[in-house]
C-alpha cells in the first residue's frame, strides 16, 4: 500500500478530492508567490510534504510543461504554459461575447462560416465559430489547433507578427505539409506579403476540399495582436468578381470587433 503521502496514491481522496491534485494546486500555489522560484526543499515544506515526494511530483508538472527548473539554482519556478493558459482564459470569455453578433452578421452577411481565432505558439486555436447558412464547411471543431499555415486565420496572424517571430516560425515549424503537397518558406513569405499589402489573408489550398478562406488580424487599439477572424465557404465566393465583397465584409468586422475591445 502506497505511504499517504506518496503521489503515486493518485487514487486516494478525501471525499471527492484527490490528494495528488490537492498537492499540485498547493505547489503552483506556492511557486505563484515565489517570483525567485523554490527549491525541492522549500515545495515539500510549503504542501507538508517530505522531500522524496516533492520531488516527484516537481518532475512531473517539469515534465508537463506546467513548471521549469533554472538549470544554475536547481529552484524550480512556473512555466510558460500558464500564460497560454491564461490567454486562452481571458479570450475565450470577454473576447467571445464580444465577437459572438458581429460573427453572427457576418455569416448571415457572407453566407459563409465566420470563425473567431487567438495565437497558440505557432498556430491558431479556435475560440467560436458561426456555422454558413449554405453548407456546414469544416472537420474541425471549436478547440482545435491548427498551425500557422494551413488557414486563413491563423495565415492573417503570422502576418500580423514581427518579422523575427515569422523567422523564429520559419526556423522550428519543420515540414509544412496541406493536402496539396509541401509548403515552403518562400510560399509562407509570399502569402504574408500578400495578407500585408492587401490587409487579408487568403486561403485557397484550404482545410476542407472546395472550400477556400479569408481572414483578418484585430489588434487593439495599443497595437497589440488579440485575435484574428475569418469566413471559409464554396470556391463560389472567391471567384475575382465576388471575392471583394467577401474581403469587404471580413475587413468590416474585424475593424468593428478592434473597436470594441477594452483599453489596455
Amino acid at each position: 500500500m502506497p505511504d499517504a503521502d506518496d503521489t503515486d496514491g493518485a487514487t486516494r481522496s478525501n471525499g471527492s478530492r484527490i490528494a495528488v491534485i490537492d498537492k499540485t494546486v498547493r505547489v503552483l500555489d506556492a511557486l505563484k508567490v515565489a517570483p525567485n522560484g523554490l527549491t525541492p526543499t522549500e515545495v515539500a515544506v510549503a504542501i507538508d510534504s517530505n522531500r522524496s515526494t516533492g520531488f516527484r511530483l516537481l518532475t512531473s508538472l517539469e515534465q508537463a510543461g506546467l513548471l521549469y527548473r533554472d538549470a544554475l539554482t536547481g529552484r524550480y519556478r512556473l512555466g510558460v504554459k500558464f500564460l497560454q493558459y491564461g490567454e486562452a482564459v481571458r479570450a475565450g470569455t470577454a473576447l467571445v461575447d464580444l465577437a459572438d453578433p458581429i460573427l453572427r452578421e457576418l455569416s448571415a452577411r457572407t453566407r459563409q462560416t465566420a470563425s473567431l481565432a487567438v495565437r497558440e505558439g505557432f498556430g491558431a486555436r479556435y475560440l467560436h465559430r458561426i456555422a454558413g447558412p449554405e453548407i456546414e464547411v469544416f472537420g474541425w471543431k471549436i478547440g482545435d489547433w491548427i498551425p500557422m499555415y494551413a488557414g486563413a486565420a491563423a495565415e492573417a496572424l503570422l502576418a500580423a507578427l514581427p518579422d523575427a517571430e515569422v523567422e523564429r516560425f520559419l526556423a522550428q515549424s519543420g515540414e509544412r505539409r496541406t493536402r496539396h503537397g509541401i509548403v515552403t518558406d518562400e510560399d509562407i513569405l509570399k502569402s504574408i506579403a500578400a495578407t500585408r499589402k492587401r490587409g487579408w489573408s487568403l486561403n485557397r489550398a484550404a482545410l476542407t476540399e472546395g472550400v477556400q478562406s479569408l481572414g483578418v488580424a484585430v489588434k487593439d487599439e495599443s497595437g497589440a495582436l488579440v485575435c484574428a477572424i475569418s469566413v471559409a465557404g464554396l470556391e463560389s465566393h472567391y471567384r475575382s468578381d465576388a471575392i471583394d465583397d467577401t474581403a469587404n465584409a471580413v475587413v468590416a468586422a474585424g475593424q468593428e470587433l478592434a473597436r470594441l475591445l477594452p483599453s489596455a
